[in-house]
């Protein structure tokens, strides 16, 4: 019989988890596994891209109207005597503007979970696929045997309530990393569970990255082009690359710097843009379906990210053998030697931009870079190896 697995993520935006497990999904033996995905926003850019052997369930009606936003939900409920969810919606609201983000999504899970429908069968395997609210639904909401639950970040800087996650974690079989160094720091962090911690990596499929990279062309070829894919978040330290580009335009680099994704630093970068004057030179594009081309035809790739886990953005430049920038986040150093197959600089305008001026400027190190990165041995296929391994009795 096949093996029914569940996975459970908030929404399929464009991030590197949602593509991961888009990924993972197409990978899967539909002749092994009966796979079922449970998605709260079905909204989602990737929605599309989930395979169709691939059963989808959706948090529900009461979810819907909760996702309204808290004066047209209350509203609703009271107009229905629904006196129950109006609480919990008011509750939810009050403890997420009460902590700071990563904490209110712990303590506004009991209330989240009041509008949650979950699926109404048992599973052999569930998997919470992103930290926080898909691990508590996995453990919370979920009637299956063995229960997984993935980390997709350096942990130490979620700056998360370590006890409540640990009381979720215990009742997991499995916690995953996806890197070697961001297990490493589940292994420090959570030291009693070391026995259940394993790095699972992200899959990639390399020859659908190159094929969907010639698409179109983006870019002019006579630009000097800078290219940073990532939500419009402040982890992803945008500030830093508004800095630095511009330093740039000051020492007369005429850099057009290509930002791919949305979120909700955009209306912080948008007055600063155009105070700086740099609205022709650092252009937020919005979120595309296919970022690929613009990172295929830019001169140098960046990421000028605070933190993170194992990128998914700088493997896929990796793949695309571009020139990489990349900033000091622990976890890199699992991805980039620097002055090998890339270049590391501090979290700082400045490091940022002389970075790049030494590269946009050496063509003989643009192809050290790219030399090396073709020459590199990665041997993509391990993930779904590391991934099925967990599923064995």
């Amino acid at each position: 019989m096949k093996k029914k697995l569940l996975f459970i993520i908030p929404g399929l935006h464009m991030g590197g988890a949602e593509k991961a497990l888009i990924n993972l999904l197409k990978k899967l033996d539909k002749e092994q596994y009966d796979l079922h995905l449970w998605v709260f926003d079905p909204s989602g850019v990737l929605m599309p891209e989930v395979p169709q052997n691939v059963t989808i369930w959706h948090a529900g009606p009461q979810f819907a109207q909760f996702s309204k936003g808290l004066v047209r939900s209350t509203l609703y409920w009271l107009l229905r005597f629904q006196w129950l969810s109006v609480v919990y919606r008011l509750w939810f609201t009050w403890l997420s503007k009460r902590y700071p983000v990563n904490q209110a999504e712990q303590y506004s899970w009991k209330a989240l979970r009041k509008f949650l429908a979950p699926p109404t069968t048992t599973f052999d395997v569930a998997i919470g696929f992103l930290e926080k609210t898909s691990i508590y639904a996995c453990v919370d909401c979920i009637s299956a045997p063995k229960k997984i639950g993935f980390i997709r970040i350096d942990y130490t800087f979620l700056n998360l309530d370590k006890t409540f996650d640990e009381a979720y974690f215990k009742q997991l079989d499995y916690l995953c990393a996806n890197g070697t160094l961001s297990e490493g720091v589940l292994h420090r962090e959570f030291p009693t569970l070391s026995s259940r911690i394993r790095c699972v990596e992200n899959v990639t499929f390399p020859e659908t990255i190159w094929e969907r990279s010639r698409a179109e062309q983006v870019i002019d070829p006579k630009e000097v082009s800078l290219v940073t894919v990532g939500r419009l978040e402040a982890q992803k330290g945008y500030f830093l690359a508004l800095e630095a580009c511009k330093i740039l335009v000051e020492r007369g680099i005429p850099v057009r710097w290509y930002i791919i994704g949305e979120g909700s630093e955009r209306q912080k970068l948008e007055p600063q843009i155009a105070a700086y004057q740099l609205t022709h030179h650092f252009i937020l594009v919005g979120r595309l379906e296919n970022p690929y081309p613009y990172m295929q035809q830019c001169s140098v790739y960046v990421q000028t990210s605070l933190y993170e886990g194992k990128s998914n953005t700088v493997n896929e430049a990796k793949i695309l053998r571009k020139p990489i920038v990349v900033t000091d986040f622990d976890v890199v150093f699992e991805q980039i030697t620097s002055g090998v197959n890339g270049i590391i600089v501090a979290k700082q305008p400045e490091a940022i931009a002389d970075a790049l001026i030494e590269v946009l400027h050496s063509p003989e190190l643009q192809q050290k870079l790219t030399d090396q990165l073709a020459q590199e041995s990665q041997r993509y296929g391990k993930e779904i190896e590391q991934f099925t391994a967990l599923l064995a009795p």
